[in-house]
């Protein structure tokens, strides 16, 4: 049986109304294109246009109109991610302003310490614009920066630190941390940079007044006493040599505090030079000898709560320092609380290799007010009985530069009327310390 063609199958109007069919589909098609083609063209032409126009104002949004749908929607993405865009923009603008008004040099970096933002101060400290693209160690030329960058990274902790530039006499006070992850912007790490050489000088010029008033003062100080005591015997003038002697005493121990601040301030202080193994309880002892007069006179008791075990004793520092250190803490307490029945605990622990000493009294107090205070030189805490209360003012400050000196913390507490608390703690002597000392 042979093959049927398509006009033997469909009558000839059938054939006619499918061709026709066929060639309206392909009209309306290719009309729809260009539509289409022209709705793209508008769209396009419109993105690019600044600002952008509205949606309402395209030719080919209509009501019924599927590619307007689509344009409005294009065109309202658009502008929301502009508006955005420029909010961040200017948000980032008020940002670099505000951090180009620290007068500190501010750094942040990446992972691999490449620098992605340096403030105004950073590109005049390091004379250079340029740091796109470098890494902290090729700006600063020192590796104690990236040093300390990476420290704080590792650590998660804020770190702070004091260098000397090796190829200038800058000294700067560096603290760096991690960036938060909340900031979602990746790993990553600040840096901020204090040139503080111009203060150390100062400071300095400072310390080596002081120090060089000091001695200066001591030598007529002594001839004065020297003298004094030779007149003591005269009874005509028993009473004038008396007071003479007090107040030169008085003056001689300023004189000595003075040269003990600067001593423990100056390098060889800091490095603490004569630092040996020794039993802190021993301090505490002769402490207690020096001070017995003056307890006896006051009727006071002094608490003491020591390790048994020698080995909980051994402290390794300066001794000198040490026997300042009781001393002026518990001489200070008797000061402020001259009463009868005063009781003084010092309490002393050794637990996983740090010290931790504690000083209480159950006198006056001090008030809340003055207890960031009292460090200060020259600091009072009641003002109206500086002249009964005698002393130098300057003791606590040895105190606190003393225990800072073996890198330890000092810190006080008071309840007013009840107790006041002094508590230290410090390292313990390394192992190969204590190894060499046996």
């Amino acid at each position: 049986m042979s093959q049927l063609s398509l006009q033997e199958i469909l009558p000839t109007d059938l054939q006619t109304f499918l061709i026709v069919l066929l060639v309206c589909i392909w009209v309306w098609l290719g009309y729809r294109l260009a539509i289409l083609k022209r709705g793209i063209s508008s769209l396009t032409e419109a993105l690019k246009t600044t600002p952008l126009p509205s949606p309402k104002d395209l030719p080919i949004v209509g009501k019924q109109n599927r590619l307007g749908k689509l344009s409005r929607i294009v065109l309202d993405t658009v502008s929301e991610a502009d508006l955005q865009r420029d909010m961040a923009t200017g948000t980032q603008r008020i940002q670099n302003v505000l951090l180009d008004a620290v007068k500190d040099a501010l750094f942040i970096v990446d992972d691999f310490q490449e620098i992605r933002f340096a403030n105004k101060a950073a590109k005049n400290l390091f004379d250079t614009k340029d740091f796109e693209g470098r890494t902290l160690i090729e700006v600063c030329l020192d590796h104690q920066f990236a040093e300390t960058v990476d420290l704080a990274m590792n650590t998660g902790a804020a770190i702070q630190d004091q260098i000397r530039m090796a190829n200038d006499s800058r000294v700067f006070l560096i603290e760096s941390g991690p960036i938060d992850n909340s900031y979602q912007i990746g790993k990553g790490a600040w840096l901020m940079i204090r040139d503080i050489s111009a203060e150390l000088h100062t400071e300095q010029v400072r310390q080596d007044f002081v120090a060089n008033a000091s001695h200066e003062l001591r030598t007529p100080l002594s001839i004065i006493k020297g003298y004094l005591e030779m007149m003591d015997g005269d009874p005509e003038h028993a009473n004038a040599v008396r007071i003479m002697m007090k107040h030169t005493e008085r003056l001689a121990r300023i004189v000595d505090d003075m040269l003990l601040i600067s001593r423990i301030e100056s390098p060889d202080g800091r490095l603490l030079q004569n630092q040996a193994v020794f039993d802190i309880g021993d301090c505490i002892y002769d402490m207690i000898e020096q001070l017995q007069p003056m307890i006896d006179a006051q009727q006071a008791k002094i608490e003491l709560k020591l390790p048994k075990e020698p080995e909980n004793r051994e402290f390794y520092g300066d001794r000198f320092y040490w026997d300042q250190i009781f001393f002026n803490l518990v001489e200070n307490a008797l000061k402020q609380n001259p009463a009868p029945g005063l009781k003084v605990k010092v309490q002393v622990r050794n637990e996983e290799g740090r010290f931790h000493i504690r000083i209480v009294d159950n006198g006056v107090g001090i008030p809340s007010s003055d207890l960031t205070e009292i460090f200060k030189r020259f600091y009072r805490v009641d003002k109206s009985h500086a002249q009964t209360i005698k002393g130098t003012g300057l003791g606590l400050s040895i105190v606190k530069r003393a225990v800072e000196a073996h890198h330890g913390t000092i810190s006080v507490a008071s309840q007013p009327g009840a107790e006041t608390c002094f508590s230290i703690s410090l390292p313990g002597p390394p192992a190969k310390v204590l190894e060499k000392s046996s």
